[in-house]
């Protein structure tokens, strides 16, 4: 397997490198960091950094993309999956090529466009990093870089070179870091950094047998995961779980109604950095679970989708969250090389930490009718990191293995799990 390869790589290759010298072509081998670096590569290695360029969901799309436009998609996708590439075809790369690899980060030279993989590399033997004062090894020089010191608001262009997608129709494919810089946390005062959240501290040495210092991890989790058997699976999961589950408030009323109970259900984007959901929003769903019981027996349902189900965007029923690509005509295209437009429903972040400034307050309220007494309501946000339809889609086109569909999650935000009972609650909120 893939994943088992790359982990017996950087075993075997990394041991001796503590203590030797490097040339950037052994530098480019993330397995001859794990000499200096076991607990970075590690977390690297089970990361989706390590596994862009090992992704079914990707490497599908990127073989139906040239396929369909004639190969004029070019290095679109690839140029940020497998920044070193180099025109290669990215299934055919050595393994010490594949991914957003050690020197993709730590030898940014400079940040040329915040979108589409604008990134310039040294490829010398400098490895830059967020330490003001780094001990001196004999495997590489090092200096100090903003652009990978997670205390430095400036890091984020370097994550915005390729968490930015603008497709060559000019249709902003992903808006992750527009989004962070246009929120509260892009502001000097708050100061939270995309590493800030993504890659959470700890006190350790930076490297085998160096002094302790702020540490980072490596496993940059967000909300996509590996779906096929990969080092570090389980732990990248938890760790979404634990970031996903304060992202969101949620708040639950109930108002009686002519011949029920009306429920406005409130969803605050308090924690990310970014809209909700964020990066390719045009492949995720994120939806409102709601169930809704009267003495023991389910009266409504909204969002309760059966494994393996497709969640409809337009769910006339529902709160789904996600986006959509429109094509001539404003007609709804499938995938980005058709689209001229995206027209998104998403959870915006704070703007603003002024509470008599109007757009402090930017959650969002939906409100649901559920006829008769129900004495319970139980809400949950869930989400799926790529919508089922698009799997579906590259399966019936002969790119995709069917059984990359039934690995895909659905992650539960623990943080929005809310319980309304009318004997506690009464006409009001639950608490």
């Amino acid at each position: 397997m893939p994943g088992t390869v790359c982990a017996a790589a950087v075993a075997l290759v990394g041991l001796a490198a503590c203590s030797q010298g490097l040339d950037p072509a052994g530098l480019a081998d993330p397995a001859s960091c794990e000499g200096c670096h076991p607990d970075q590569v590690r977390e690297w290695a089970g990361s989706m950094h390590a596994y862009a360029a090992d992704d079914p969901v990707f490497l599908a799309m990127n073989r139906l993309g040239q396929r369909e436009t004639g190969g004029a998609l070019g290095d679109f996708c690839v140029r940020c999956h497998a920044p070193f590439a180099d025109g290669r075809d990215v299934e055919s790369l050595p393994r010490a090529e594949r991914g957003v690899t050690c020197v993709a980060c730590h030898q940014i030279a400079e940040v040329v466009e915040l979108h589409n993989g604008g990134l310039r590399w040294s490829l010398d033997r400098t490895m830059r990093g967020g330490l003001g004062d780094p001990v001196e090894t004999p495997a590489h020089a090092s200096a100090y870089s903003p652009l990978v010191d997670t205390a430095a608001l400036g890091s984020s262009a370097a994550c915005g070179a390729c968490h930015d997608v603008v497709s060559p129709a000019g249709v902003a494919v992903e808006r992750t870091y527009a989004e962070w810089s246009e929120s509260v946390f892009a502001r000097d005062d708050v100061g939270l950094s995309c590493a800030g959240c993504h890659m959470p501290g700890r006190d350790a040495p930076a490297a085998r047998g160096g002094p302790t210092r702020r540490v980072h991890d490596h496993g940059f989790p967000g909300v996509d995961v590996a779906l096929t058997p990969w080092p570090g699976v389980e732990v990248q999961r938890d760790a979404i779980a634990r970031d996903l589950a304060g992202v969101l408030a949620a708040r639950l009323c109930a108002i009686p109604a002519g011949g029920g109970v009306r429920f406005d259900v409130t969803l605050d984007n308090v924690q990310a950095g970014h809209a909700f959901p964020s990066g390719v929003t045009h492949a995720r769903r994120a939806w409102l679970h709601l169930v809704a019981e009267e003495a023991g027996v389910v009266v409504r349902e909204l969002g309760g989708f059966a494994a393996g189900e497709i969640v409809p965007l337009d769910d006339p029923d529902g709160w789904v969250l996600g986006s959509r690509f429109v094509g001539v005509g404003g007609v709804e295209v499938p995938h980005v090389w058709e689209a001229t437009g995206i027209e998104s429903a998403l959870l915006p972040p704070a703007v603003t930490l002024d509470p008599r400034d109007p757009a402090y307050y930017h959650a969002v309220t939906r409100s649901f009718f559920v006829a008769g007494a129900p004495d319970v309501v139980r809400i949950v946000v869930k989400l799926q990191p790529v919508g089922l339809e698009l799997l579906d889609r590259l399966i019936v086109a002969g790119e995709l293995d069917p059984q990359v569909r039934a690995a895909m999650p659905v992650h539960e935000l623990a943080g929005t799990e809310t319980e309304w009972l009318r004997a506690r609650d009464g006409w009001g909120c639950a608490p």
